[in-house]
């Protein structure tokens, strides 16, 4: 993915839409603040595999409307071959997505030279090469 950032060891970042996605094992997730122990898929009174929190932490119970006003954090457990991954998924405001579109915009006019596949050319002179 093009915007995946690392926001804490082993916690990835992207943007989904109107959706922040935070990925990563359920230490590194409960480390970095995103979600408690018993907010995780499998715990007791949690769905096996989804769990839907609202912005004041209660949970969306089942027949619950699915409004996706911002704040709401859906949490999905996922199986990978490292083993159980859960993905974060926090509802954004339209404020903060447009805050996050232009962080990303001024980050890259940072760098005014083009870079392809990671390297520069640099030049017959400035490898040392004779002409």
């Amino acid at each position: 993915m093009r915007d995946r950032i690392e926001i804490h060891p082993g916690v990835f970042r992207h943007l989904d839409h109107y959706q922040a996605v935070y990925t990563g094992t359920a230490d590194r997730l409960i480390s970095a603040g995103l979600v408690l122990a018993e907010q995780l898929p499998g715990q007791p009174g949690n769905g096996r595999g989804m769990c839907t929190y609202n912005p004041d932490g209660t949970m969306v119970g089942k027949g619950s409307s699915t409004g996706r006003g911002p704040g709401r954090k859906y949490i999905v457990a996922k199986k990978s071959a490292e083993g159980a991954v859960f993905e974060v998924r926090l509802n954004l405001s339209p404020e903060r997505c447009e805050a996050i579109k232009a962080q990303r915009v001024r980050e890259s006019a940072r760098w005014p030279f083009p870079v392809v596949h990671g390297s520069q050319f640099l030049g017959a002179a400035a490898l040392g090469v004779r002409a």
